[in-house]
């Protein structure tokens, strides 16, 4: 409860509107005597006062009685209507002062604002006859409700207790729960599609990663075959240069076998026919047996030859289906590489030709350096975009550092001012209230003397020159503190208003900055696009960076206005 009232009662114009307002209602709820504005206001009596005050509080409450010396009834009675101000018991016994009679009339005025309030408010609501209309902010619920309670009071007032109107008020609350949790089950299936999709993106943002490095390992896995190629190309060579050496062989065995069988048919004719003794003939038989020897010792040795030669064609046919598995994987590479080759100006064609059914000789004179090459520049082209756009983005991330170091300093340097901001706020208020009890304390003064002399001329002719000169000093007094109390105002709020103008400065530099780099950031981000537009990633890539998915380029946009909603909140605050 306040001391002094927030209202000007001292204010001419507003004693007049309460006085104007108080005849008004008079007048218009039949109040017994007639009473008029230019009497209340200048020409007050202590039973004029009483008698409206007991009106005024019948019209708001009819079952309350007032009892008692009213001196002591209208501070209760005003203490229990919890009036702002304390009514003192003292301005009761001297209505008619000149900073009395103020305060008083601001009472009457609040009690004619509280029957209105009472008439247009209070009971209609407690009757339920308020309308929806007239209270639109209010839920068609509360207002059933409160109808419906007091018709089943009525009823069990006049002893009719029926559960119906229990049940349909149950029935509309379950509806009404039911719409809920309908509405809460389609936020959540909501919520679980926006999820999925933001898996899908991941997903795809992942794919994306996985492509870009395909280049460098297809020139791995290209590098390990032409490793394959030149070592199956020299062992096809060492197996050729076998074959041909077992082939030499086998004819050389050949044609001594045919001597052989030659030389036998001549042995044999001229055993016909000549005449052997017998140890020709054993000579004979001794070379036949060793001829026999030597024969299946040649043939072992043709059987040996002819599995070499088996064993060689065997490792030529799985070198040549190694070989043409070599070539498909390299040709499905180029095929699923061909968007990116053809943006980096790779030739039409890098998919290898090879007729598996050529010779060993053939197949050995292919030249693959110009394709090789071909590789190699697409490879290089697409190291050099992949190191330019590393630089890039190593760029932005150090602007972007810079500027997020920029931000702690101002934030630092926006909290110190905050702070600074509020402790002279602080110190305002103190001083306010200081101030404020200083002249609260000067005002009683003041009113209790002029009471005093008030009440002392009436008993008296005439003030002594000693109270005369008291008043005199205590008015000097009063004005030198006024006028104190506004001069250090004056100079608060001078400091307040420089510190709001140098705050509102920051701020706006603050803002200023932050608008540039986001200007930064949108202009890097549309460069790297058309970039990477124009090196053929194609829409695949746009449409990650431009979807809900995080992406590198969008990261700085981000950190700019989380950094910037802060800073905004912090300005609101230090305008209110």
């Amino acid at each position: 409860r306040n001391s002094r009232d927030p209202r000007p009662v001292g204010d001419r114009g507003f004693a007049a509107l309460c006085a104007r307002n108080v005849v008004d209602l008079l007048s218009s709820r039949g109040y017994g005597k007639l009473v008029s504005h230019e009497k209340l206001l200048k020409d007050p009596s202590t039973k004029e006062f009483f008698d409206i005050f007991r009106f005024l509080i019948s019209l708001v409450d009819p079952q309350l009685e007032v009892e008692g010396r009213m001196e002591d009834e209208v501070p209760a009675i005003m203490r229990r209507l919890k009036y702002p101000v304390e009514v003192n018991r003292s301005k009761l016994q001297a209505i008619s002062g000149p900073n009395t009679w103020p305060q008083l009339l601001a009472v009457l005025d609040w009690l004619v604002m509280l029957v209105h309030l009472s008439e247009d408010l209070v009971t209609p609501l407690a009757e339920c006859q308020f309308s929806i209309v007239e209270t639109g902010d209010r839920d068609d619920g509360d207002h059933h409700l409160l109808r419906t309670l007091h018709e089943n009071y009525t009823q069990f007032l006049v002893g009719k207790d029926d559960h119906s109107d229990e049940e349909r008020l149950r029935q509309i609350y379950e509806e009404r729960i039911e719409a809920l949790q309908g509405e809460m089950e389609r936020l959540r299936e909501h919520h679980s599609g926006m999820e999925q999709r933001l898996a899908g993106f991941q997903a795809e943002r992942e794919r994306l990663a996985e492509l870009q490095k395909a280049p460098a390992q297809l020139e791995c896995e290209a590098e390990r075959l032409r490793a394959v190629i030149l070592s199956s190309e020299d062992r096809v060579q060492l197996i050729e240069d076998e074959t041909a050496q077992v082939d030499a062989s086998g004819r050389a065995t050949g044609r001594d076998i045919e001597e052989l069988v030659s030389s036998v048919k001549q042995l044999t004719e001229q055993v016909q026919n000549q005449a052997y003794s017998k140890k020709d003939i054993e000579r004979l038989k001794f070379e036949r047996n060793h001829l026999h020897e030597v024969l299946k010792d040649l043939r072992s040795d043709n059987d040996k030859f002819e599995q070499d030669v088996w064993e060689l064609n065997m490792q030529e046919s799985r070198r040549v289906e190694a070989i043409g598995r070599i070539v498909r994987q390299i040709n499905e590479a180029t095929e699923s590489l061909e968007q990116v080759l053809l943006a980096a100006g790779a030739p039409q064609e890098l998919a290898l030709r090879i007729d598996l059914t050529d010779s060993s000789d053939a197949l050995s004179a292919l030249d693959f350096q110009d394709l090789r090459q071909a590789a190699h520049v697409v490879a290089q082209s697409r190291l050099e975009v992949a190191q330019v756009e590393e630089g890039s983005l190593l760029e932005v991330q150090d602007e972007q550092r810079i500027v997020q170091d920029e931000l702690v300093v101002k934030d630092r340097e926006c909290r110190r001012l905050r702070e600074r901001f509020e402790q002279l706020t602080r110190m305002r208020d103190e001083h306010r209230e200081w101030s404020a009890a200083q002249l609260d304390e000067a005002l009683r003064t003041a009113e209790a003397t002029e009471d005093a002399v008030h009440a002392v001329s009436v008993g008296t002719s005439a003030p002594s020159i000693r109270d005369a000169a008291e008043i005199d000093k205590l008015r000097l007094t009063l004005s030198a503190i006024r006028e104190q109390g506004a001069v250090e105002r004056s100079q608060l709020e001078e400091q307040i208003q420089r510190d709001e103008e140098r705050f509102e400065d920051h701020r706006q530099n603050v803002l200023r900055h932050l608008d540039l780099y986001a200007q930064d950031v949108e202009s890097l981000t549309r460069d790297l696009d058309s970039t990477l537009l124009a090196s053929g990633d194609g829409p695949e890539l746009g449409t990650a960076m431009c979807g809900d998915s995080p992406s590198p380029t969008k990261t700085p946009a981000a950190a700019v206005a989380a950094v910037a909603r802060p800073s905004k909140a912090a300005t609101r605050g230090g305008g209110r």
